[in-house]
């Protein structure tokens, strides 16, 4: 299962066709399922047509829903893995801390919520980001959503109710939902299937090294981390989005696989109430 980041869609998975993420996988003999998270790519309606949505959204429903499916149509002997990348990521670690999913197995590229204070070491690098987020939602108000697109920081823009989520979390320092009654943060407590975080040391923002590191730290069940320092052919590390879109990534790919590959296949029962309300 492939879950994308903010402001992009499934396409990041296989932008390069015949030595994309997603056609490695495929070509390791694994069967893929790449889905849009609502209000990106085809999962409409998207923000400039109306379309609205929250960070509790990603992790109760549409993960929910499209973990459901991919689990109805593996074989019982197929371990069910979501490779997300970063805010596919750590929705997917929160949707298995709460319940909504049950894989077994994670992957995390880039995935550290960057609204969350209680990670970042660095004093000034989270004034930033708290000045970043206000920013954000101080424009979706004026323009009844963040223009990503616009601006060209990415594929599809956000809705304004998740840029109220995210500014909220960096506010009040408590990663929750929006009503208050789960907390994100303590629910990595829960996770204990086999956890891999890859983070690369050019990503000073959306996944500072460090942040990556911590937040797996939190899950109960055994974590490794990836730590990519330079590319294939000896060059400078990838961007946040180069660890899933770079052709210089193979080495790393191969790693990620390796290890999804000694995924132990798990006895759960899958909650499948939400199965059928994935929208798009």
């Amino acid at each position: 299962m492939l879950a994308h980041a903010l402001m992009a869609r499934r396409t990041e998975f296989y932008r390069n066709q015949g030595s994309s993420f997603a056609t490695f996988l495929v070509d390791r003999g694994w069967r893929v399922v790449a889905f849009d998270f609502r209000g990106h790519g085809e999962s409409g309606p998207a923000p400039h047509d109306g379309g609205s949505y929250g960070y509790d959204d990603f992790v109760a429903r549409d993960l929910a829903a499209a973990c459901a499916f991919a689990r109805e149509q593996a074989r019982p002997d197929e371990p069910l893995v979501v490779v997300g990348h970063s805010l596919g990521g750590h929705a997917a670690f929160v949707a298995q801390g709460t319940g909504a999913i049950a894989v077994d197995a994670l992957v995390g590229i880039a995935a550290a919520p960057p609204f969350l204070r209680q990670h970042e070491p660095s004093g000034a690098r989270w004034l930033l980001k708290r000045a970043v987020f206000a920013a954000m939602l101080a424009t979706a108000r004026r323009v009844g959503r963040f223009p990503a697109r616009a601006l060209r920081l990415g594929s599809d823009d956000i809705a304004h109710a998740c840029c109220e989520d995210f500014d909220r979390v960096a506010r009040a320092g408590r990663w929750t939902t929006r009503d208050g009654r789960t907390d994100y943060l303590e629910a990595l407590e829960s996770v204990r299937v086999p956890a891999l975080q890859v983070v690369s040391e050019r990503d000073r923002f959306e996944c500072v090294p460090e942040c990556g590191e911590r937040f797996v730290a939190c899950c109960a069940g055994p974590t490794e981390v990836v730590r990519v320092a330079r590319g294939d052919d000896e060059s400078d590390p990838p961007s946040h989005m180069g660890l899933v879109t770079s052709r210089r990534m193979r080495g790393v790919w191969e790693r990620v696989e390796t290890w999804m590959r000694r995924t132990p296949v798990s006895r759960l029962d899958v909650p499948r109430r939400l199965g059928r309300s994935f929208p798009g």
